[in-house]
């Protein structure tokens, strides 16, 4: 299998996405997965660096996906993916997969970019299981604003908003690694990990959870998830309109924690591993090839509509947004209504 990396911000040498599945591709084990500096000669074409930068001026400016569009597939890590192109998406909605076009994936680029590394099984072992679950994360959606609202009246839970820390700042600053060192003392003492949906429909914190042998509580309506894992076998879901019962909900199954817990390791090791994750995505491809119902190559010829598209939804958040806070500035707190501004 021939792979060719197109970065949608210039050259592959300055590409963390190309740099990443490089080194990925050389752990893979996959036998004849070679990269290729033509796509000429790729059987498949992975777009990444795409970004949300004047409507994705990236993509719609790099010509490889648009010259071989049944061949090329993107793959985006960011909040919010474009549906230009077919491909693999971090925060892939249910929404947008009936077409066939779309499934999930992790985040091994974003964990590079924004290191938050696992402590090793041993040290996470070592520590006395005394929360039934643990948050803690920044107050970057509807669901999330709920939770940290709510009072738990036991001992056995953390919830932490982190909102004035930055994780997602370019620097290294001083807080970062006892931030880090708090998140993994909090989970390494839970038995569970909430993972309520940040501003996609996705959260990072699926597969960190995963890694460290915790099952995670997914709190995300709209997610899909990833080809591979049998999700209801290790991991709990809750509802995102029944986030104030969630400690009940979670307390009827504290007793398969350390089940759900083993589970949830195997499955990341045997999807989302290093050595695993090349398989993981050609396989995530496959299903898109067997499923997509209109050929690629017809979105390609429609990028012009789907750019105008894609402006009208965002002038139609942005006006939403704008509205909300007039009305939060004209109205007491308790009569303004609660409007979406969900991007997904």
């Amino acid at each position: 299998m021939n792979i060719f990396l197109s970065s949608c911000v210039g050259q592959s040498v300055n590409s963390t996405y190309c740099a990443e599945l490089g080194r990925l591709a050389n752990l893979s084990r996959i036998k004849n997965l070679n990269l290729v500096s033509t796509p000429e000669a790729a059987d498949l074409i992975l777009v990444v660096d795409i970004f949300e930068e004047d409507l994705y001026a990236g993509l719609r400016q790099n010509r490889v996906w648009q010259n071989w569009p049944e061949k090329s597939f993107a793959y985006c890590e960011i909040d919010f993916p474009p549906a230009f192109l077919h491909g693999l998406h971090s925060s892939a909605s249910k929404t947008l997969s009936d077409s066939g076009r779309f499934q999930a994936c992790a985040y091994q680029v974003h964990q590079l970019c924004y290191p938050n590394p696992c402590p090793s099984l041993s040290e996470l072992s070592a520590a006395r299981k005394d929360l039934l679950f643990f948050f803690a994360g920044r107050a970057s959606h509807r669901v999330r604003r709920q939770l940290f609202a709510q009072t738990f009246d036991g001992a056995d839970v953390l919830i932490e908003d982190t909102s004035v820390y930055n994780h997602f700042d370019g620097c290294e600053p001083e807080s970062r690694p006892a931030a880090r060192r708090n998140y993994w003392q909090m989970a390494a003492r839970s038995k569970y990990s909430l993972c309520p949906r940040g501003a996609g429909t996705s959260t990072v914190r699926i597969f960190e959870m995963m890694q460290a042998g915790i099952a995670p509580v997914i709190v995300a309506d709209d997610w899909l998830p990833p080809l591979g894992p049998s999700w209801e076998e290790f991991a709990l879901f809750v509802r995102e309109n029944e986030i104030d019962s969630i400690y009940e909900k979670v307390k009827a199954h504290e007793a398969e924690y350390r089940d759900r817990g083993r589970l949830a390791r195997e499955a990341w090791e045997q999807y989302f591993s290093p050595e695993n994750y090349w398989s993981f995505i050609l396989a995530s491809i496959q299903r898109i090839q067997e499923n997509q119902k209109i050929p690629e190559s017809l979105y390609a010829r429609s990028l012009p509509l789907l750019t105008f598209q894609e402006w009208t939804r965002q002038r139609r958040i942005q006006t939403v947004i704008r509205l909300k806070g007039r009305l939060k500035r004209m109205l007491p707190k308790k009569l303004v209504p609660v409007i979406s501004t969900q991007k997904n």
